[in-house]
């Protein structure tokens, strides 16, 4: 695609993504406010009945930098720093946010150094942020949260939260929404510097800044990072970046899908958006809320060249729905597979609407691993494999390339929040799993290693500890996760259930 032309849809695309719904802009001129103070008297009732629900509780100040008590002994292979990021304000004044995807993000950092651990947490200071903060309460509408008398919204990242994950990119850190820019930081003080313009210092120049970039890029084994950002136009953008950030490439597609995406695959030829039976024609007025789960609508999935950054084939799957989706990797042939924790509906993202009410609900849908194969020729094959799966984590090195292990958290108990966590080998079968027990909210683990090989190194992740209200960070053997942690460390307080993080090594 040539650059004039690139633009030209560019342009286009522009105006129609002003965030996480096909016309934020409208969206947020709504003014019918929220009926005072029933999300956060709710809240804070069902608080008081359900210990459970202090993970989604308002955190006001950040949190200083403050020493782990260690259980068991830290490898002495293990030094970096974990990176952690979650919504965390969710409340100002009498509102309270409608939905979990709303909340003013927070960004964490567990160094790990000398046989210590160091926490500290601070909120991500966007220009949304520190407005409200110096009003002392909410001045924008988010995606179902309206606002009487709110300000106009004239681009996304006036209400950009940026909540979602972080990535390490050159000597930087970059958090990351659905719809906006990313969020420089800095990786020792967790300051945030500026949003990142992603054609900076690239023939791209001004045209992409602002674009959407979602939250969920792919990092190749070379270093080069992959994303793409979705409007409400149906039209996708798609990103190829360098190790340090700099833009070698970017394409506007017409994906015809004007739903909800939060997550895509790689391979080592070719992007895979997969696309959910997913519409904006719900009842609602808020973009979550008007979301629904069309039961008629396939599953499609977009195969695109890396290279060119050009649609080349599409499949029509079954209906289904998944947050999220753990690798891709092809055949010499041009066969395809993936997976994904795959949900039969769409009752998992109204979940996180209630939850911010105190509602928990104990029959929402599960989500459970399924390895897809897209055909050379058309058609596909699906497995299903048991039990519940989300957060799929592979191996760095692997990305975009064949993978047998499968690292997911799962359900077993709590209908909250995650319990579990479990390793598939995706050849055999077999799973490797750990229950924390029902008084943990288990979050997403990742893998950190210094070995390219399968198997090696550790799982690191956090979790809720609910009769002490702590939350303890824990390191599993990567290939033994059924005996359990061989070190855990507990901070004094808790964290707020987040999204995402990563582990990056020094």
């Amino acid at each position: 695609m040539n650059r004039r032309h690139f633009i030209k849809n560019l342009s286009m695309v522009a105006g129609s993504s002003l965030a996480m719904a096909p016309n934020m802009q409208a969206l947020a001129k709504i003014v019918e406010p929220t009926p005072p103070l029933s999300s956060k008297a709710q809240f804070a009732r069902s608080l008081k009945k359900n210990p459970g629900l202090i993970g989604f509780a308002n955190i006001t100040e950040n949190f200083a930098l403050t020493g782990l008590t260690i259980e068991g002994r830290m490898p002495d292979d293990l030094s970096g720093t974990f990176y952690r990021i979650g919504p965390a304000g969710h409340e100002r004044g009498d509102l309270r946010y409608q939905h979990l995807f709303e909340g003013d993000g927070m960004l964490h950092s567990f160094h790990f150094s000398g046989g210590k651990i160091f926490h500290q947490g601070k909120f991500i200071n966007t220009p949304k942020f520190a407005k409200e903060k110096q009003a002392g309460k909410f001045i924008y509408s988010g995606p179902d949260t309206k606002i009487s008398g709110a300000r106009a919204v004239h681009h996304a990242d006036e209400i950009n939260s940026s909540n979602t994950n972080v990535i390490s990119v050159g000597d930087k850190l970059w958090t990351l929404w659905e719809a906006g820019s990313p969020m420089q930081v800095n990786p020792q003080t967790l300051d945030s510097s500026h949003w990142v313009n992603l054609g900076q210092n690239s023939p791209f120049e001004q045209s992409l800044k602002g674009m959407p970039f979602s939250a969920h890029p792919k990092v190749d084994p070379g270093g080069d990072i992959f994303n793409f950002g979705l409007n409400g136009n149906g039209q996708a953008v798609l990103y190829h970046l360098s190790a340090n950030g700099r833009m070698k490439n970017a394409a506007v597609v017409n994906a015809g899908y004007r739903g909800m995406l939060h997550d895509f695959l790689i391979t080592h030829k070719h992007i895979l958006l997969i696309l959910p039976s997913l519409s904006p024609n719900g009842a609602g007025k808020g973009f979550f809320q008007r979301t629904r789960f069309e039961k008629e609508q396939p599953m499609r999935v977009l195969v695109i060249d890396k290279a060119e950054l050009t649609i080349k084939k599409g499949y029509q799957l079954p209906p289904g729905f998944a947050f999220h989706f753990g690798n891709a990797w092809e055949e010499r042939d041009g066969t395809i597979h993936f997976d994904a924790s795959l949900y039969p509906d769409d009752s998992s993202l109204h979940n996180l609407s209630a939850v911010m009410k105190g509602q928990v609900n104990k029959h929402t849908s599960r989500s459970q691993t399924v390895l897809y194969t897209l055909k050379a020729k058309g058609g596909f094959t699906q497995q299903y494999i048991d039990g519940d799966s989300e957060f799929p984590k592979v191996y760095d090195h692997l990305v975009g390339h064949r993978n047998r292990l499968l690292y997911t958290t799962g359900h077993k108990h709590n209908p909250l929040w995650a319990d579990s966590i479990r390793k598939l080998n995706t050849d055999t079968g077999a799973v490797d799993e750990y229950y924390y027990g029902e008084d943990y909210l288990v979050e997403e683990h990742v893998i950190t290693t210094n070995k390219a090989d399968e198997g090696s190194g550790y799982l690191l992740g956090t979790a809720l500890h609910l009769p002490s209200k702590r939350t303890c960070i824990n390191l599993f053997q990567a290939d033994n996760l059924s005996q359990g942690p061989i070190m855990r460390a507990w901070l004094p307080y808790h964290i707020p259930l987040g999204f995402h993080g990563n582990f990056q090594r020094s």
